[in-house]
């Protein structure tokens, strides 16, 4: 029964709570370039920094140098929490919803680029395998 309720919650619920941030975001509040600047700014400093920082931490707590960037890589899968975090920060008013839009493209942005960097990780050099063409 469980395993029923976890999936209907992964196929049904999860993406109709995508859907309901992404219709409140209000895009257009980006109007300006400076805006656009600022968002760019956040859409790139934001997942890089935690990139960075989740694959230094690895690599310190010996991780394999490979391995370090598939975790650096996948700590930038921000979707769910992020979005319950802006929600709640939006209803609150702690964020303006020029702010928030910014935040919300960063978290989908880092998102989508989670799973295609995760697979760009270089393998070890003593572990490359060569497939015949």
């Amino acid at each position: 029964m469980a395993r029923a309720l976890g999936a209907i919650g992964v196929r049904l619920v999860v993406p109709l709570f995508f859907a309901f941030a992404g219709l409140r975001t209000d895009v257009t509040r980006l109007s300006t370039l400076v805006d656009w600047a600022v968002c760019g700014a956040v859409v790139l400093v934001a997942p890089a920094t935690k990139f960075g920082a989740c694959a230094a931490a690895a690599r310190m707590s010996g991780v394999g140098a490979r391995d370090a960037l598939t975790i650096g890589a996948l700590m930038n899968a921000r979707g769910l929490m992020e979005l319950i975090v802006l929600n709640i920060g939006d209803e609150l008013g702690l964020l303006t919803p020029t702010l928030c839009a910014m935040f919300v493209l960063m978290a989908v942005a880092s998102t989508c680029m989670a799973g295609p960097l995760a697979r760009t990780a270089p393998e070890p050099l003593g572990k490359r395998t060569i497939v015949p063409a």
